[in-house]
C-alpha cells in the first residue's frame, strides 16, 4: 500500500502485558507520537499500563562545590539522563543535585521567563545564579503554573490526584528520594520519581511567603 503524497508513516509499537490479576496475556499497539495511552485487560478489567507523553523538565541543580550558586535549566530527556551528562561534562569531582523539578508544556519558554525574572542575580552568559534554593523554587513555582506563558499546562510539582482544590488547601511536600518539591493536598507518592519517601515542609492552609535572599 502507497501513501498519499505528503503523509508520512508512523511507527507502530506492540505491547505484550501480562495482567497481575488473572494473569491473562494482553497484546496492544501504540503507535509513535501518541500523547497518552490507558490499557486495560480485556478479560479482568484491571489498568495494565497508564501512560502519558511529556514535553520537558524545568530543574534547579545546586553543587557541592559551588556553594551559593544554582543551575537553573531544561530538557527534554530524563532527569536522571540530564543529571548523568551534566555531571560528566562539568568535570566537577562530584554530581550535581537536584534540588527541584517541574514538568513544563514550554519547557523552554519557561527557563528563559525564569532567567529573566533571575537575571540581577545571574552569571553572565551562565545558566547559574547566586539565589538560594527556597527564592529559586518560588520563582519557578510563579512561572510554571502562572499559565502566563501561553496558558501552559501545570507542572508535575503541581500535579494531584485529588482533584480540583483550592490553593490554601495545598501543602508543600518534598520527596526524600529525588529531592522534587511541588504542591498537593494529599499525595502519596512523589509525582516525578514514584517514591513514596515523602515529607510535607509546610502544612495545608499554611501561607507561603516568598523567601529572601
Amino acid at each position: 500500500m502507497q501513501l498519499e503524497p505528503g503523509l508520512k508513516s508512523m511507527p507502530i509499537f506492540e505491547l505484550i502485558l501480562p495482567c497481575r490479576g488473572c494473569g491473562k496475556e494482553c497484546r496492544a499497539t501504540i503507535a509513535d507520537g501518541t500523547r497518552s495511552a490507558k490499557i486495560r485487560c480485556s478479560a479482568c478489567g484491571i489498568t495494565l499500563l497508564d501512560a502519558r507523553s511529556i514535553t520537558g523538565y524545568v530543574y534547579v541543580l545546586s553543587h557541592p562545590k559551588l556553594q551559593g550558586m544554582l543551575k537553573v535549566g531544561f530538557t527534554r530527556r530524563t532527569i536522571a539522563q540530564e543529571l548523568q551528562e551534566l555531571s560528566w561534562v562539568s568535570g566537577l569531582p562530584e554530581h550535581f543535585v537536584l534540588e527541584g523539578a517541574f514538568e513544563s508544556s514550554s519547557p523552554e519558554k519557561h527557563t528563559a521567563e525564569i532567567h529573566r525574572r533571575l537575571a540581577s542575580k545571574r552569571l553572565q552568559g551562565m545558566e547559574y545564579f547566586e539565589v538560594t534554593v527556597p527564592f529559586a523554587l518560588k520563582v519557578v513555582q510563579d512561572v510554571i503554573p502562572s499559565g502566563s506563558l501561553d496558558d501552559a499546562e501545570s507542572p508535575v510539582s503541581q500535579q494531584s490526584d485529588q482533584g480540583e482544590v483550592s490553593a490554601s488547601s495545598l501543602g508543600q511536600w518534598s520527596c526524600g528520594l529525588c529531592k522534587n518539591r511541588w504542591r498537593a493536598a494529599t499525595p502519596d507518592r512523589c509525582p516525578l520519581c514514584k517514591s513514596t519517601a515523602i515529607v510535607l515542609l509546610a502544612g495545608s492552609g499554611q501561607s507561603f511567603d516568598r523567601p529572601t535572599l
